[in-house]
């Protein structure tokens, strides 16, 4: 009968959990499962980041020019988030059919033909001219970025990118020293994302344990094997320990120390 009573009080809390996080989160499902490895610091997992198989909480944006930090204002402020300046986004991208996980880099407008990049100050680390873009000494990887903005005059969104893609892709700019490694240029989603697009904001996350759903699309094709591939050193490890854990602590007999120290005390 206890044990039973425990259960229930366990389902209890994880239920009041959910009902919580979806309460503060305001958006359902308040979670969402990393597939890719476009936001990895290294092929090693790591704690602060955000890895394939990391289940990321999501707090919606109603008014995301107020909610969301770009990487351009959290340099300023000192604000990061998963081991870089600013917040991570989720978007809804209709040309790969996805929502994508990525750092919002900065937001432009336009004002009389003229760009205008929000939290721009003239800051020591960053240029902005009519056609380009351009931030130094940028990501764990200290690349030097650039975008090239002319392309979308009079189109207002936000300029976003995956951390390790900055990191290693290759689309470098000689003339300029810098990697041209946004979404944008890489053509994930051709054009600045939209207030509209823009589904929540990253916070927290749960290591690891998106990989059971991960692997469960794999069996019926829905989750391609290079970004299975992508998948961090040691993390498979990692899950297996804590499953194994989780299943010791459901199925330890603790009736049985009960029992073991009735009998001490009976002896003595």
């Amino acid at each position: 009968m206890r044990a039973r009573s425990a259960s229930a009080i366990a389902i209890v809390i994880v239920v009041a959990a959910f009902i919580g996080v979806t309460l503060y989160s305001g958006i359902f499902p308040p979670f969402s499962v990393v597939e890719s490895g476009s936001m990895q610091h290294s092929d090693t997992w790591q704690w602060g980041t955000i890895n394939t198989g990391d289940i990321v909480f999501v707090k919606a944006a109603s008014d995301p020019l107020k909610s969301v930090i770009t990487y351009v204002q959290g340099r300023t402020m000192n604000y990061s988030t998963y081991g870089e300046y600013g917040s991570v986004i989720l978007y809804n991208d209709p040309y790969i059919g996805a929502v994508v996980i990525h750092r919002a880099i900065f937001y432009l407008s336009w004002s009389n033909g003229q760009p205008v990049v929000q939290g721009y100050s003239n800051q020591s680390w960053m240029e902005v001219t009519s056609s380009y873009v351009l931030i130094y000494d940028m990501g764990y990887s200290h690349r030097n970025f650039v975008v090239f903005i002319d392309q979308f005059r009079n189109e207002s969104g936000y300029i976003t990118m995956g951390d390790h893609n900055l990191a290693t892709l290759n689309y470098y700019v000689k003339s300029l020293n810098a990697y041209a490694d946004s979404d944008q240029s890489l053509g994930i989603d051709p054009n600045p994302v939209s207030l509209k697009q823009v589904q929540g904001i990253a916070y927290g996350q749960i290591p690891w344990f998106g990989l059971i759903k991960l692997n469960v699309m794999r069996l019926y094709g829905a989750w391609p094997q290079q970004d299975a591939d992508q998948v961090p050193h040691n993390a498979y490890a990692f899950l297996f320990v804590s499953l194994a854990a989780i299943a010791t602590l459901v199925t330890f007999p603790y009736s049985r120390l009960k029992w073991f120290s009735g009998r001490g005390k009976h002896k003595q």
